[in-house]
């Protein structure tokens, strides 16, 4: 038999064809109760080009908890699902079903897990929001934020809006209707959070007063509720055995809290009765100058002139020139926190 010189054909194997890119989803996974042991559950999707990011979608959020607040309605199904097909969207919101398990799927580029209890006492729903973003490519980031609080929720609406504003101002002149719409959504948002802020400001002063007595898990409990007023960067000395004692004091604003250049807020307090722990002259009412930074700045800015208050902080001296070579000393007090007194039945300061 002769032998064959041609090389045997090999099989040439069939180029693939290439395969169109995967859809990907921004989701809303919203788990609302009635606080009687009913719940209700809402899954619903968006493709993730172009509104599906974080910013956007939680700006929708963040204007439900204001409707919510602003009619005196209770969350639910219903209302959720009306506020993401509303005219007042101004950009695509999700509304598709979505069945699949979030946490093993791989297509979602965004999750809002959002979980929604009744109205509480501040006239706003219980609140708690866990943020993912994720990239669906092997092996991609993934990135979790966890918002437990109803104002920790709107801050971070707020915040995450700046950051779209600030992304978006190197392509004002491409894109100037967007940067626009996120500009006004960004100051939206602001407002928001700055009313969630004042409807807290009247519960805090018996949260402080309730902090105080509580010890345990009851007291970390409440602490934390301050937290979510306050935030976390309240000014505390570096030396807390040299430092004055943390006291809680009682009284009036004499007038509106002045916005000082370095971020921190100065306010008059006279107090409401004597104090023997202070350095001030416990025979007589005094007027307090209060210095408050941070987040408990921001807090006593909303306040107003005539207010009863409750701070809670740690109290000082400074001197100062007065007509010439007069030197004068001003009692202050480092402020921590700061809200809203309820009335007690007779004046007076609780050390």
């Amino acid at each position: 038999m002769p032998h064959s010189t041609a090389a045997d054909p090999q099989p040439t194997p069939t180029e693939k064809a290439a395969e169109p890119p995967r859809p990907t989803y921004a989701v809303l996974n919203a788990v609302i109760t009635d606080g009687k042991g009913g719940e209700e559950v809402l899954r619903l999707a968006m493709p993730s080009e172009p509104f599906g990011t974080a910013a956007w979608q939680m700006w929708t959020v963040g204007l439900y908890l204001a409707r919510l607040h602003r009619h005196q309605v209770q969350p639910s199904a219903a209302t959720l699902r009306a506020h993401l097909t509303s005219g007042v969207m101004p950009f695509p919101t999700p509304t598709m079903r979505f069945p699949y398990g979030l946490l093993h799927d791989s297509r979602p580029t965004l999750i809002l897990d959002l979980e929604l209890d009744p109205l509480d006492a501040s006239g706003w729903p219980k609140t708690s929001l866990v943020v993912i973003e994720q990239e669906v490519k092997p092996l991609g980031w993934t990135r979790v934020r966890r918002f437990r609080t109803l104002r920790a929720t709107t801050k971070a609406v707020w915040e995450e809006l700046d950051d779209e504003c600030s992304r978006l101002a190197g392509k004002k002149k491409e894109q100037p209707e967007l940067f626009e719409l996120a500009d006004k959504l960004y100051q939206q948002a602001g407002t928001i959070h700055q009313r969630a802020l004042e409807s807290a400001a009247p519960l805090l002063g018996g949260a402080v007063r309730e902090g105080l007595r509580a010890e345990g898990e009851e007291r970390e409990r409440l602490m934390v509720e301050l937290e979510e007023f306050c935030g976390r960067d309240a000014p505390l000395p570096e030396d807390e055995a040299s430092a004055s004692p943390v006291q809680t004091v009682t009284g009036h604003l004499e007038r509106a809290p002045e916005a000082l250049a370095d971020g921190t807020a100065r306010l008059h307090v006279r107090l409401a009765g004597a104090c023997g722990t202070a350095s001030w002259r416990a025979d007589r009412p005094s007027v307090v100058i209060c210095t408050a930074r941070g987040a408990a700045a921001r807090g006593a800015l909303v306040l107003r002139p005539g207010i009863a208050v409750v701070v809670v902080g740690r109290a000082g001296t400074a001197t100062y020139q007065h007509e010439g070579d007069i030197r004068r000393r001003a009692d202050t007090f480092e402020v921590l926190h700061i809200g809203v007194d309820l009335p007690p039945s007779r004046p007076a300061v609780a050390a």
